[in-house]
């Protein structure tokens, strides 16, 4: 496969574009380079082109240069994750994180917020999806900013409270998840996800903003 830098390029007449990564044309194997302008237009939301004529130099006003010229690496920006502190019987859900950044790790429910979701809806949707327990009066207990060094990822995430209702504990994502279990507040089991390491720190109790 052909090695293209993923990043932002600027075409030789000047508008930019980032290039997402190689594909290939499946009849015949050639590979393209797929990317997206970085500016308005309503003809397609991708281009592809093939790889040698991407990186080829082309004559342009009397001079040669690049038919595309790396600018620069794609910044990153912080994703936003929800956490949820499900509380019963003065206990706390609990699982082990599996394939994932922060694997082998211990976590509560919760996920990425997706787009047009509230972290209420986000915190009930994840929470059941993983677990199979429904939970309600869900509501904002504190933020986190936590940073993998390892994965190289950045998460801003959301600490919510919220009651249990009913269900019981089941692993309904194996691929993610070795089990779920309740623990007290003070007897959490290690190691624990860097958000909630991040959130211990803070000193918060939930069940002292109950």
């Amino acid at each position: 496969m052909s090695e293209i830098k993923k990043g932002i390029y600027r075409h030789y007449k000047g508008k930019e574009y980032e290039v997402m990564g190689i594909t290939k044309y499946e009849p015949t194997l050639e590979d393209l380079v797929l990317y997206k302008p970085l500016y308005e237009q309503n003809m397609c939301d991708y281009w592809v082109r093939p790889v040698a004529n991407f990186v080829e130099d082309v004559e342009w006003e009397g001079k040669k240069m690049p038919r595309f010229e790396f600018i620069k690496e794609k910044t990153e920006r912080p994703k936003v994750g929800i956490g949820v502190i499900i509380m019963k019987d003065n206990k706390v859900l609990v699982g082990k994180r599996i394939n994932a950044h922060g694997g082998n790790t211990y976590h509560f429910t919760g996920g990425h917020l997706e787009f047009g979701e509230s972290w209420k809806e986000c915190a009930k949707r994840e929470t059941l999806e993983e677990s199979g327990i429904v939970i309600d009066n869900v509501k904002f207990l504190t933020a986190t900013n936590d940073f993998f060094k390892k994965e190289n990822k950045h998460y801003n995430t959301i600490f919510v409270l919220s009651d249990y209702i009913s269900g019981e504990p089941e692993v309904r994502e194996p691929h993610k998840c070795l089990g779920w279990d309740w623990y007290d507040w003070d007897n959490l089991p290690t190691p624990l996800f860097t958000p909630i390491e991040n959130l211990l720190k803070t000193g918060i109790n939930p069940f002292e903003n109950k």
